[in-house]
């Protein structure tokens, strides 16, 4: 019975239910990366990257406009380094792709069309 009860635990983890979004261990391992440094980013910078997406994700759920704003500026910070040539348009594409795919497996709703519109990156 606890086990049965520590294998739901795990599965309502923001964390892992990130990671029940992907099937290939090399997207998990970018995605892992790319999303750490938006943690960063949004000042989530201590603890593990379970603890910070857990705490993202309370957060998130209760300031979705904090969200919103977060990844805004992420995402103009990340087409800043593709203006001067720190990193390439698809590797910006990646870095959203893995807020995304984060913040929908976790339902965390933002208007992503107001995000990409701005970006000329093709749609995610």
């Amino acid at each position: 019975m606890q086990a049965e009860e520590e294998a739901s635990s795990s599965m309502m983890d923001p964390w892992s239910i990130f990671l029940y979004g992907m099937k290939a261990p090399m997207t998990r391992e970018k995605y892992r990366g790319r999303l750490a440094k938006f943690f960063d980013f949004v000042g989530l910078t201590e603890g593990t990257i379970e603890e910070r997406a857990k705490t993202f994700t309370e957060r998130g759920k209760k300031d979705p406009d904090w969200v919103f704003l977060s990844v805004l500026r992420f995402a103009q910070a990340q087409k800043e380094r593709v203006v001067i040539g720190q990193i390439s348009p698809a590797t910006l594409r990646n870095y959203i792709k893995a807020v995304k795919l984060f913040c929908e497996m976790n339902d965390i709703v933002i208007t992503w069309k107001k995000i990409i519109r701005h970006l000329w990156i093709l749609p995610l």
